[in-house]
């Protein structure tokens, strides 16, 4: 293969954005091919799911280094940087490991007939490669979009796992519960074990289990909280592995709850929930607890049904609503947001588009009003957030971004 680098394979991998988002296996299987199968070196932890499947991911990989694996983790999409997309034992390969990958991937592509991978395709090879040449022992992989037409379904995975089922991206998956679990259920693989969290619609039974019959296990949780039923079903799928340690000691901002120190004595809770379920599911946890709410989230079509988890939220004294910057969609309207929040009942809502002076207006107003603030409506205003506190305390980025501590595993 040839290896002319590219000037900026960043500035390639950038314009990649432009490809949008590609449902279908035909561009990564033939890309598959022309990089030497690195999917083919370890196997794979598939999972889907609306909400959950992140966290899952990030538990079943500390359980794997617990248990003396080297583990692969692709998940997306990143927080800071790309590198996070593609971690071993929970630390994001190095820059100049990623670079030197995207370009195997680039050199790839351009062999006649030229493909043109979409961004997260050509991180998910990329990511791939890293595995095979770090050696790992097992891969843990997050779908992107939906299952059975999302590139991670070439992965080989010796066992398969959803999390919930709701309503998201629905302009390309559908409105209909059951044809959502469908698509989700198509990471199954015949005669491979699909773990699943319980759903009480029938349809989504019905829907996993017509895709996936005997192979499917339905798994029952007892713990309402997020990270408690990651930790849970991560538990049930290690002891399918044969894993014996099932402690996790996971720290991912804007899933986990742990303290976010913009500035002053302010609790900050920062939360990268993005859709009516995992929405309502962290109201339901403030626990009537007084917050000033910043919110930022990108253009959706269901954005009115999305907003829907705000009303009667009464703990919510103010709101600042803000921009959201990255990622392939632009930013939703503040106005529109705020226009959906006063028709929601909030009152006191102000516009401040850009997002770290929109947290600095918010804890501002925390500590006026003696609350907490609660951020929250994009991953990428996490990111902004994360990374500005990242350059303001002198934090190392690599450190902060590594999820859970190192085993006893080494690579190659």
């Amino acid at each position: 293969m040839a290896s002319t680098r590219a000037p900026d394979i960043r500035e390639w991998l950038t314009g990649r954005i432009g490809a949008g988002v590609r449902l279908g296996l035909s561009t990564c299987a033939e890309m598959l091919e022309r990089i030497g199968h690195p999917e083919r070196a370890f196997p794979c932890i598939h999972v889907a799911g609306t909400n959950g499947k992140g966290s899952l991911c990030a538990h079943l990989s500390s359980m794997g280094s617990r248990n003396g694996h080297l583990i692969g983790l692709f998940t997306s999409p990143h927080l800071v940087t790309v590198e996070e997309r593609a971690r071993i034992d929970g630390r994001p390969v190095e820059p100049d490991q990623f670079d030197r990958y995207l370009e195997e991937v680039r050199q790839a592509s351009l062999i006649e007939p030229a493909i043109h991978p979409t961004y997260f395709e050509a991180t998910f090879l990329a990511s791939l490669l890293a595995f095979a040449h770090a050696g790992v022992d097992r891969a843990v992989i997050e779908t992107g979009l939906g299952g059975r037409l999302d590139a991670t379904r070439l992965v080989e995975a010796d066992l398969c796992a959803i999390t919930t089922i709701s309503r998201d991206h629905t302009e390309l998956l559908g409105d209909d519960l059951g044809q959502i679990a469908a698509e989700k259920a198509g990471i199954h693989r015949e005669g491979v074990p699909l773990l699943c969290l319980h759903h009480d619609d029938a349809s989504v039974r019905d829907a996993i289990e017509g895709a996936a019959g005997a192979d499917v296990d339905w798994c029952h949780t007892v713990c309402d909280d997020a990270q408690g039923v990651a930790r849970e079903l991560a538990s049930t799928i290690a002891e399918r592995l044969g894993w014996f340690e099932q402690e996790t000691d996971v720290k991912w901002a804007g899933r986990t709850k742990d303290s976010f120190d913009w500035y002053a004595e302010v609790d900050c809770r920062i939360s990268a929930a993005h859709n009516e379920e995992s929405l309502s599911h962290d109201l339901r946890a403030m626990d009537d607890q007084r917050y000033v709410l910043l919110l930022g989230m990108t253009q959706r079509h269901d954005l009115p049904s999305t907003m829907s988890a705000f009303e009667g939220a009464s703990n919510c004294v103010r709101a600042v609503v803000t921009e959201v910057h990255g990622g392939r969609k632009p930013t939703a309207s503040p106005q529109e947001i705020t226009r959906e929040l006063v028709g929601l009942g909030h009152s006191e809502v102000e516009v401040s588009p850009d997002p770290l002076t929109a947290m600095d207006k918010a804890v501002g107003h925390a500590v006026e009003l003696d609350c907490v603030v609660y951020v929250t409506g994009s991953v990428y205003l996490v990111g902004e957030l994360l990374g500005e506190l990242v350059r303001r305390e002198g934090l190392d980025l690599w450190d902060t971004l590594t999820i859970h501590p190192p085993g006893t595993r080494t690579e190659g």
